[in-house]
């Protein structure tokens, strides 16, 4: 009798916390990923018997998982030692006292602004984030200049920022308003052409049209409208009109995603860029290329020589996307269920880069990570941003004099006066910032001491 009260005792008041809510959904990820099927109820029953021979219950497992109800610390521990995981305390708390379970984790309790979003996992940072994702700061002011240049015949909007700063995630919302007004969308992605699409203005236009053609569920009829008497610009701006704007009837947007990549050519941006801009030229008028629209997406500045009056790149709405700020990232931490405090450290360190400020996040996040050890490690090969420095440092090395003038800037105590050229081709790489005498400086202090440490001229 004595044992049965002993037994009824027994504490069962425990649930996971957010962190090892996270913790355990970022290991079920990767395990699922290795082994190639999914780790279900019944399959994690199987598993914790690895860890006790006793293994737990079905349902044990899905109150742990839904953290509904409390279970008894053992249940937590076996769960997590049969997925190679220790469970620390910071991963559950009591049931009963909900207060508890934020202190520990470190975690901010604002169920109206966090618990909802929480129920979206996050993506790996590095694509364009989702739609309707909690996990993106709008940025409304350049979103509604955006969406009124988009809705008018010829609009053209021109898209730069550095590489990870946000422009295909501010671009896909875009589409997406673009979409809803009824608009067909037709993406030419210049990463995606063949060295030899770029050889000459001819393969490059007709290779262009093709893959018009193609999205709109058109077999391409070039050779029907080709007339090598008028040339190749005159060519494909009549298939533009009289087949491909023929077709549809309403509205098109030609998003050309990377067009910084004609820069290297020196034929291709001589000839297609003064054409490029004609087309929006026309299209403001009442013709057949009034249901044009254009979205230039770029990451580098300019530097072929034009006529200002054949660029396209003084015409339109320019779209400058900023850096985060504290606020913005206070914001990101609570809808990662993170608290608010993790903020001021990680802008003292990547000031505000939106990759670099949702990867720590993201880290932390999934329990990977404490914010301690991920700072101590930033700027090491085996901190979170060893692949993004690697690339940076891989993109000096291959410009001596870019090189030569960023070890100048991260060298110096205060901002350094660059020429423009190499100025706006640094900041294009998301290098350097400007203070308020236009001096360069290292954008934040994670490059500051990876590039101290790493001079891109000394390394072969």
């Amino acid at each position: 009798m004595k044992a049965r009260q002993l037994k009824s005792k027994r504490h069962r008041g425990y649930i996971l916390s957010e962190a090892g809510r996270h913790k355990l959904q970022f290991q079920l990820s990767q395990l699922e990923a290795q082994k190639g099927y999914k780790f279900t109820l019944p399959v994690l029953a199987r598993q914790t018997q690895l860890a006790d021979p006793q293994g737990l219950h079905s349902t044990t497992i899905k109150k742990i998982v839904e953290q509904q109800t409390g279970v008894d610390e053992r249940s937590l521990k076996t769960l997590f030692q049969s997925l190679a995981m220790e469970l620390e305390p910071q991963d559950y708390c009591s049931a009963t006292q909900p207060d508890n379970l934020v202190k520990l984790a470190g975690l901010s309790h604002e169920p109206s602004a966090i618990d909802c979003k929480q129920k979206q996992p996050p993506d790996f940072p590095g694509g364009p984030v989702p739609l309707d994702s909690p996990y993106y700061i709008e940025q409304p002011v350049l979103q509604a200049r955006a969406r009124a240049e988009i809705s008018q015949s010829g609009g053209l909007i021109r898209v730069k920022a550095a590489r990870k700063m946000g422009k295909s995630s501010f671009t896909l919302r875009l589409l997406d308003h673009a979409t809803s007004l009824g608009y067909r969308i037709l993406q030419i992605d210049l990463k995606r052409a063949d060295e030899a699409v770029f050889s000459g203005i001819d393969r490059f236009l007709r290779w262009l049209c093709t893959i018009l053609s193609y999205q709109l569920d058109l077999s391409p009829a070039l050779d029907d409208y080709w007339d090598t008497e008028v040339g190749s610009k005159v060519s494909s701006t009549v298939y533009l009109q009289q087949v491909l704007l023929k077709k549809t009837r309403v509205p098109i947007v030609l998003l050309f995603n990377e067009i910084n990549r004609v820069f290297e050519y020196s034929e291709i941006s001589r000839e297609f860029l003064p054409l490029l801009r004609s087309w929006y030229e026309e299209a403001k008028s009442d013709t057949p290329l009034h249901k044009l629209r254009f979205i230039l997406s770029y990451s580098t500045e300019v530097y072929v020589p034009l006529n200002l009056n054949q660029s396209p790149f003084n015409v339109g709405l320019p779209i400058d996307l900023p850096l985060l700020t504290i606020e913005d990232v206070q914001v990101l931490a609570q809808a990662y269920g993170l608290s608010r405090d993790v903020a001021p450290p990680l802008m003292e360190w990547v000031g505000g880069h939106p990759y670099l400020i949702q990867l720590a996040l993201y880290h932390l996040w999934s329990g990977q990570s404490t914010l301690e050890d991920l700072l101590q490690k930033a700027s090491t090969p085996v901190g979170i941003y060893a692949s993004h420095l690697n690339h940076c440092l891989v993109k000096l090395q291959d410009e001596a004099e870019l090189a030569e003038a960023f070890q100048q800037v991260v060298q110096a105590e205060t901002g350094v006066g660059l020429e423009l050229a190499i100025a706006h081709k640094l900041e294009s790489l998301g290098l350097i910032q400007f203070d308020d005498s236009c001096h360069a400086q290292p954008l934040c202090k994670l490059y500051q001491q990876f590039f101290a440490a790493h001079n891109p001229q000394m390394i072969e």
